[in-house]
């Protein structure tokens, strides 16, 4: 393990127009090449945690620190060395996009704008298409995959972009078992490699093989002295190994 990756320190954040912040003194830290897992119940604030990370939401106070940089200071220079994975983002058939165009899209930050990208970048990305599993499918419509193949395509992205950090939010909503474990082996594969990934999770895939586990609530942050075995479907609480 190297240094901190992601440090927040006391932050309290909230949306435009809310009676209340959506989290309070929230204290995190994830050490390069963790694996962290964030869980709780539905509007406890996980995803807000994120955006946070991702410098897409103000906070009132406190301090967000990702790879030695304060987040409201570095701005778009930081967020190239991140990728994100959001809730339920899938592709309809229609979507006018290959799988290797998907993946090429974390490399356009990298040119300038109106630039064609370099003809080694279609190989890149069909690289990282067969680091996490892909092979052969380049040339297909990314609507015409599954749903974790089209999961794993946005990993490969990340992958490719040479992203440091990797946030998901609730990677594994809406996939079969099946799918949830190749898509959980891919996820590991990338943090194995060094990245840094802090994970939303409502079910018990990854819990395993994380190093740091936080449980929220109304807001507010804890983190875990064990990691827990399950997640409490209803409550979102963590449940010590054996219950």
């Amino acid at each position: 393990m190297g240094g901190v990756a992601i440090q927040l320190t006391g932050v309290t954040a909230g949306y435009a127009g809310a009676d209340r912040p959506a989290i309070f003194g929230v204290t995190l830290s994830l050490g390069e090449g963790e694996l962290g897992v964030l869980v709780g119940p539905n509007g406890a604030g996980k995803t807000t945690v994120l955006e946070v990370i991702l410098g897409l939401l103000p906070y009132q106070a406190g301090s967000v620190r990702v790879l030695g940089e304060e987040v409201r200071e570095a701005g778009s220079r930081l967020r190239r060395r991140l990728a994100y994975l959001p809730q339920d983002l899938f592709f309809p058939p229609d979507t006018p996009y290959l799988a290797r165009d998907v993946v090429m899209m974390g490399r356009f930050g990298m040119y300038r704008p109106w630039r064609r990208l370099p003809k080694g970048e279609r190989e890149l990305a069909d690289s990282a298409l067969r680091a996490l599993g892909l092979e052969g499918r380049g040339g297909w419509p990314i609507g015409h995959l599954s749903g974790g193949q089209q999961r794993k395509v946005l990993l490969a992205r990340a992958f490719a972009k040479g992203a440091k950090v990797l946030l998901l939010d609730e990677p594994f909503s809406s996939l079969d078992p099946r799918s949830r474990e190749d898509l959980a082996q891919a996820i590991l594969k990338l943090r194995h490699q060094g990245m840094t990934v802090l994970a939303v999770l409502h079910e018990d895939v990854l819990l395993s093989q994380a190093d740091r586990a936080f449980l929220m609530r109304d807001g507010r942050l804890e983190e875990l002295g064990e990691v827990p075995c399950r997640i409490h479907d209803l409550w979102g609480e963590a449940l010590p190994c054996g219950a």
